[in-house]
């Protein structure tokens, strides 16, 4: 009966029913979830065989755009990330942020102790290698999409220490591919190994 009153609802609205509209991505933007914060993204777009130019080449924001500075930085982006850097970005950042919110105990337990040590803060930065205009192969080799702690080599106060990298490759054949669980969990039981 249900059914019938249903169809013949919709029939008197003048058409079938319509799935729910999809909901637009959210646009990447810093957040903080669980004591973390994500505070910015970098895109390192490679081109041909030659290693990038750092910092020179690389890009700096979530939308990086041409000729525009972005939050933070001193110096205009030399070019726009391309489309598929940023699809993949924002796939990463989904990621990130469900990473974030299962509050996993160990990051938890490694944040602690290098906080407390002054050596390390709950923040995160987003890094998506765009390899899609590169050689392949390409001979200074292609980075792996990871979880890994990236530390200052001098103290700069007042920058923090260094941050969380949450890095994803855009390869060649324009694969996407994020931070997986087996890189996570073995980095994260390392350094946890590494605690006093």
């Amino acid at each position: 009966m249900r059914s019938v009153l249903l169809a013949l609802v919709v029939m008197s609205c003048g058409g079938s029913p319509k799935p729910p509209a999809q909901q637009p991505a959210a646009k990447m933007a810093s957040f903080t979830t669980n004591g973390y914060t994500l505070t910015g993204a970098e895109y390192w777009p490679y081109e041909g065989s030659e290693d990038i130019k750092y910092p020179e080449a690389v890009l700096w924001g979530f939308y990086p755009q041409q000729g525009v500075v972005p939050e933070g930085e001193t110096d205009p982006n030399p070019a726009s990330a391309r489309p598929e850097a940023i699809a993949c970005a924002e796939k990463a950042y989904a990621a990130l942020q469900a990473f974030i919110a299962s509050d996993p105990p160990v990051l938890k337990k490694i944040v602690a102790a290098g906080v407390a040590a002054g050596t390390m803060v709950p923040r995160f930065y987003l890094w998506t290698n765009d390899y899609g205009r590169a050689a392949s192969p390409y001979p200074p080799g292609v980075r792996e999409a990871r979880l890994w702690w990236w530390a200052r080599k001098q103290p700069d106060p007042p920058k923090p220490p260094g941050y969380w990298k949450w890095e994803s490759v855009v390869t060649q054949s324009g694969e996407c591919v994020i931070p997986h669980q087996p890189q996570i969990d073995q980095y994260l039981a390392e350094m946890a190994s590494k605690l006093p």
